[in-house]
């Protein structure tokens, strides 16, 4: 199994599914957001600033799909029995 690379990972799956029902609702929070700044901005309420920190803002979402991303292959490391079936679902 490889080491954790977070100080508190989630410590069961409860604890998982706690975590993703949390970022589900913040990635939906978020998705309305991004569509009001992207509506406002089409309206000129957007400075120059605003843009670069919503092109970061971007890079940052790009990141967290990156990390997302690595969980099925983390989870099949820890566990080998997942591979069917996360590499199927996916």
């Amino acid at each position: 199994m490889a080491p954790a690379t977070h100080p508190d990972p989630c410590g069961a799956r409860c604890e998982t599914a706690d975590a993703l029902r949390t970022l589900r609702n913040l990635l939906e929070a978020a998705a309305n957001e991004a569509a009001r700044i992207r509506a406002g901005a089409a309206l000129g309420n957007a400075d120059r600033f605003q843009v670069v920190e919503a092109v970061d803002l971007g890079r940052d979402a790009l990141a967290l799909a990156a990390i997302l991303g690595a969980v099925p292959a983390a989870a099949t490391d820890a566990d080998p029995s997942l591979i069917t079936d996360s590499r199927e679902a996916a």
